[in-house]
């Protein structure tokens, strides 16, 4: 594609549009190194310093990453979720993306904090199971998961059943578990010092984090879950609709807002 001078779009967002295209429509796969600025530069008759300009975009899309001394690199496509459908963030990785893979980053029975024992309505003198697991896809993290079942429920599980089974399938098919609904909160937050490892990223870069409890049809708390996605790389979906009067339909979930 010729840059079109004449044209009143910028050149530089010219460049972004066309490398943005050929990252979405696989030219440039994941982990693949794109030409030099220099390269570009030559190959679409640009300067460096617009070339810059376009490729600064494409990072601020989260599309690429640059590293010094090594190059600029495709980053994973977005993990997009439908926010209307209950389902496990490892079955919905799991059905998304065949290639990921679950590994357990730490396995222990835990007493059950205040927080935890409201949440999961369980006295303070009983134990919870707390499963740490990360998830990548094509070895990059794409998430980090912090997740606590009472303990008479996470006592049939396994350490090795945790990396190769999604948590809500372990519910239904070990424990016999009909799942119902859940409550979510979603909040951007700074990485702390775990988190940041765990995703690899640096401490105090911008994280979602989603907090959900899991209930089953007897409205039972049978799981409390903290998720960790790195900025910029998940993207939540919902449909929402207008009635005959104008007026904006919610009929599941609330919109949060910020208490002062």
């Amino acid at each position: 594609m010729t840059m079109r001078r004449d044209s009143p779009i910028p050149l530089y967002q010219q460049l972004y549009s066309l490398l943005r295209k050929q990252i979405e429509m696989g030219e440039y796969h994941t982990h693949d190194v794109l030409p030099t600025e220099e390269q570009l530069a030559e190959m679409h008759g640009l300067s460096r310093v617009t070339v810059r300009k376009a490729l600064q975009l494409l990072v601020d899309d989260h599309l690429i990453m640059r590293q010094a001394g090594k190059g600029t690199f495709v980053y994973p496509r977005k993990i997009e979720e439908n926010l209307q459908t209950l389902q496990g963030f490892a079955e919905m990785m799991t059905t998304a993306y065949p290639t990921q893979v679950m590994e357990s980053l730490s396995f222990e029975t835990l007493q059950a904090s205040g927080r935890l024992a409201s949440l999961l309505e369980l006295d303070h003198s009983e134990r919870v199971l707390q499963i740490k697991r990360r998830h990548t896809v094509d070895d990059v993290p794409v998430a980090y998961a912090v997740i606590y079942l009472p303990y008479e429920i996470g006592r049939i599980v396994s350490p090795e059943e945790v990396e190769t089974t999604p948590i809500y399938s372990l519910l239904t098919s070990k424990a016999g578990i009909t799942l119902k609904r859940a409550t979510q909160r979603i909040t951007a937050i700074a990485a702390d010092e775990e988190i940041a490892q765990a995703l690899g990223i640096s401490t105090h870069s911008p994280v979602l984090m989603v907090n959900r409890v899991t209930y089953t049809n007897e409205e039972r708390p049978v799981e409390f879950i903290q998720l960790y996605y790195p900025g910029g790389q998940h993207e939540l979906t919902m449909e929402i609709y207008r009635d005959d009067t104008g007026n904006t339909v919610q009929t599941m979930g609330q919109v949060a807002h910020m208490e002062s």
